[in-house]
C-alpha cells in the first residue's frame, strides 16, 4: 500500500510540475508541439513531394524546379548561378518571403552544382536563376563569357548573404 501511495503522489507531482510555471511553458512549446506536429504529418494524405515542399520551404521548391528544367533539357552537368539574396532584399524587397538556395543546400537537394556571384567557380556558370514577383522562377542560359560578365557586373553592388 505504501508503494502505491508513493507512486500516486509522485505521478501527481510530475503532472503538477509540467503544468505550472517555467516547465509548463516548456512542455507546451517543445514536446507537446512536436507530438501534435507529428500527428498532423502522420495523418497527412499529401504525397511525399508535397510534404517536402511544406517542410523545406521555398529553397527546396526552387531547387526542384531548376532540376526539372535541366533534366528536361538533358543537361546534368550544368552549373547554376544564383542571384544574391541581398538583391532580393535591397532591390525587389521580397527577401523575407523568397531566398535563393545556398549552393551547398542546392547540391544536397538536387545533386547539381550551384554558385553565387562571389564563388571561385563563377566563371564556369552556364545558367542563371531569376526570381521575380511576377514571373516567379525563370532560368536563363548564359551563352557567352561576355554575358556572364555583364550579369556579374549588374550584381556587383549586391553581396551574397544568407
Amino acid at each position: 500500500m505504501k508503494v502505491f501511495l508513493l507512486t500516486l503522489a509522485s505521478a501527481f507531482l510530475v503532472i503538477l510540475l509540467i503544468n505550472v510555471g517555467y516547465y509548463g511553458v516548456w512542455f507546451r512549446e517543445k514536446p507537446r508541439s512536436y507530438w501534435f506536429s507529428f500527428l498532423k504529418e502522420k495523418d497527412d494524405t499529401t504525397a511525399e513531394e508535397g510534404i517536402k515542399n511544406a517542410r523545406y520551404g521555398i529553397s527546396y521548391t526552387i531547387s526542384m524546379r531548376v532540376k526539372a528544367f535541366l533534366e528536361k533539357k538533358r543537361l546534368p552537368n550544368a552549373i547554376v548561378l544564383f542571384e544574391p539574396n541581398s538583391y532580393y532584399r535591397d532591390s525587389l524587397h521580397i527577401y523575407n518571403s523568397v531566398r535563393a538556395p545556398e549552393p551547398a543546400v542546392f547540391y544536397y537537394y538536387t545533386g547539381l552544382t550551384g554558385v553565387w556571384t562571389n564563388s571561385p567557380d563563377v566563371n564556369k556558370a552556364n545558367f542563371i536563376v531569376h526570381i521575380t514577383r511576377t514571373k516567379g522562377v525563370t532560368i536563363e542560359e548564359i551563352h557567352t563569357p561576355e554575358r556572364l560578365q555583364q550579369i556579374l557586373a549588374g550584381f556587383k553592388k549586391y553581396p551574397p548573404i544568407l
